[in-house]
């Protein structure tokens, strides 16, 4: 009874994730009207921004589940700091697409090398390759869990220090943070900041879908492996 009752509750989660996500979609491309001074590419934020907190969120999760690790060495704290980093990594992954989906038209390049902003971000996306390319290698579950876990918080370390670049970095390449309206940039009508929200909330929604789904998973691959040891 649980069991049905608790994949109730997830497929209602799943339901209300994907369908939150469509409707900010069409509030970005369609309801929301164009940037006065970018235009439709502009639309691409609506998307970037909310991904971009999603996978702040996820690896700030990510790196608290490895404290609670190597504090209690409870093998359900690594699946869920796996769980968290590893869709954590997809909705990073994502960021590194629609940035260069806005820069080529605004910029004329995809990737700006000399922007510290997009090279911060990108450091940190290869700090949880590394992650994930550890936990694959290493055969000892225990050790595994332990290097990753220290892996998990120096990398949330650097996750800070790419938040504090959008203020320590004034580039003037990269936009700035979009509702302090400096310099006459910003969200000024309701539409594009219904846009912006919503799709806060559909990207949020669909994180904790995919994390429950993929703890499962990781869940699963402990209990095989406890029971083939």
């Amino acid at each position: 009874m649980a069991t049905t009752r608790s994949t109730s509750h997830f497929g209602a989660l799943a339901v209300t994730a994907f369908s939150a996500c469509a409707w900010s979609a069409w509030l970005a491309l369609i309801a929301a009207p164009a940037d006065a001074t970018q235009g439709n590419i502009q639309r691409v934020f609506y998307f970037h921004v909310p991904l971009a907190w999603v996978s702040f969120l996820a690896f700030i999760g990510g790196a608290i589940m490895s404290i609670r690790y190597l504090r209690g060495r409870r093998a359900l704290d690594d699946a869920w700091a796996q769980a968290f980093i590893k869709t954590g990594w997809v909705f990073t992954s994502t960021v590194l697409v629609t940035g260069p989906l806005w820069a080529r038209p605004v910029w004329g390049i995809f990737w700006n090398w000399s922007d510290e902003r997009l090279v911060s971000f990108f450091v940190m996306w290869m700090m949880y390759n590394g992650y994930l390319l550890l936990r694959a290698t290493i055969a000892d579950r225990e050790k595994a869990a332990r290097i990753g876990a220290v892996l998990a918080i120096l990398a949330l370390m650097n996750a800070a220090l790419v938040v504090g670049a959008i203020y320590i970095w004034k580039t003037a390449s990269h936009p700035g943070p979009v509702f302090l309206k400096q310099g006459g940039s910003g969200l000024s009508d309701p539409a594009m900041k219904l846009a912006f929200w919503s799709s806060f909330a559909g990207f949020t929604l669909l994180f904790v879908t995919l994390l429950i789904t993929r703890f499962s998973v990781e869940k699963k691959l402990l209990e095989t492996n406890e029971t083939n040891s």
